[in-house]
């Protein structure tokens, strides 16, 4: 596949004309185009195949192109390799492979065949206002994710994608090559981001058909359409030869029943209760803003995704620090200096420092022992755990 071009999916096919392109196809690339490009409608319809082609740039100077032929091209022609393809795979809850499939020809329908295949139950979610029915994934989602794949992925490594389904589990679509050096995560807050591609031909046409977003929006969209439907959110797994991006199917654990209780949560507060949910890194500071704002709970010095409905700082906000604390220690059965501090955050109006609040939790501690209420159970000053006498 190499040539004398950098971007091989700008090369001309010599041999190609229009009669290799599956009609199929050249008709979904235009209705396609026509729907992101409404105003567009009338001057379009009067275009013959070749002169639309040219409009929305998979041509160059009239000449088929890889990139034309990735998309719409036909499988018998065998211009294109056969490893540019959609490999499907099922498997079943014991993780054995149970059906496979391998669609070559027009990427542009092989993807949108792929996604047919894909099982794709009805979920009832409870609301405030009574029930609604949500799809087990977004179809707009997977293709993308799909789409996404074929217009950046690395051809010299052969340019198959891959979707592994589970069976009542979640769906992943892989990808060959590397990602730029940006976290998937920071196209989910809006800002608009321009991803280096190595198929620079490709993906200028797929925008210009709109089968894809611009700027990382896809992305931003896949977050959007799990949070909307209340399930776990997406989980990227980036190598440095390969990509994966996998849809949750089922609507369970901590990440989901939080986005139905706290229904108004900002969009970087639903990403690092998702990273603490999935035991990744989160600072320190948005730990504390976390658990200030009551959407985690620390347990015995371990922060936890805040699952109840009542906000926790109503049982401490009452009453003196002392009684406060007293409370703490019969709903958790012991403390350590740093749950006495996290609690209080909550209570905090001040405004102290962290540092403040360490030594404010260290001095009741102490008049609680001296009282002889609370007794040290283990461990040094730092680390040490108290109970109630």
């Amino acid at each position: 596949m190499k040539s004398v071009y950098d971007d091989w999916t700008g090369n001309v096919i010599p041999d190609a004309d229009i009669r290799s392109l599956d009609p199929e196809a050249v008709r979904a690339v235009r209705a396609t185009y026509l729907s992101e490009h409404y105003s567009d409608r009338e001057r379009v319809s009067e275009m013959d195949d070749q002169t639309f082609l040219a409009h929305v740039g998979v041509l160059k100077r009239g000449k088929i192109t890889v990139a034309a032929m990735i998309l719409m091209g036909k499988s018998s022609e065998r211009v294109i390799p056969q490893s540019v393809c959609v490999k499907w795979r099922l498997f079943d809850i014991d993780g054995t492979e149970a059906d496979s499939r391998v669609i070559n020809g027009s990427m542009v329908l092989a993807i949108r065949k792929v996604a047919s295949l894909i099982s794709n139950s009805t979920v009832k979610i409870e609301g405030p206002e009574g029930p609604i029915f949500v799809s087990t994934y977004r179809v707009a989602s997977l293709t993308e994710a799909m789409f996404n794949a074929l217009q950046h992925q690395d051809y010299t490594m052969g340019g198959t994608i891959e979707v592994l389904e589970r069976e009542n589990e979640s769906v992943t679509v892989v990808s060959r090559g590397s990602f730029p050096d940006v976290r998937p995560e920071s196209f989910v807050k809006g800002q608009n981001q321009t991803i280096a591609g190595r198929n620079g031909f490709l993906i200028k046409a797929m925008a210009e058909i709109g089968l894809v977003p611009n700027s990382g929006a896809g992305i931003r969209n896949f977050y959007l359409s799990q949070i909307h439907k209340r399930f776990p959110l997406p989980r990227f797994a980036i190598t440095d030869d390969s990509v994966s991006v996998t849809f949750p199917g089922r609507r369970e654990g901590p990440m989901a029943r939080a986005l139905d209780i706290h229904r108004n949560m900002e969009i970087q507060d639903i990403l690092d209760l998702d990273r603490l949910d999935s035991g990744r890194y989160l600072s320190d500071k948005r730990m504390e803003s976390l658990i200030s704002s009551g959407l985690v709970t620390v347990y015995d010095g371990v922060p936890c995704i805040n699952l109840s409905y009542e906000d926790p700082s109503a049982r401490f906000s009452k009453g003196s620090d002392h009684d406060a604390v007293m409370q703490l220690i019969k709903d958790n059965g012991s403390v350590t200096r740093s749950d006495v501090v996290n609690m209080l955050r909550f209570r905090d109006r001040k405004g102290l420092t962290d540092e403040q609040l360490s030594v404010k939790a260290t001095n009741i501690l102490q008049n609680l022992r001296k009282e002889g209420r609370i007794a040290k159970a283990e461990g040094s000053t730092r680390s040490a755990r108290y109970i109630l006498l």
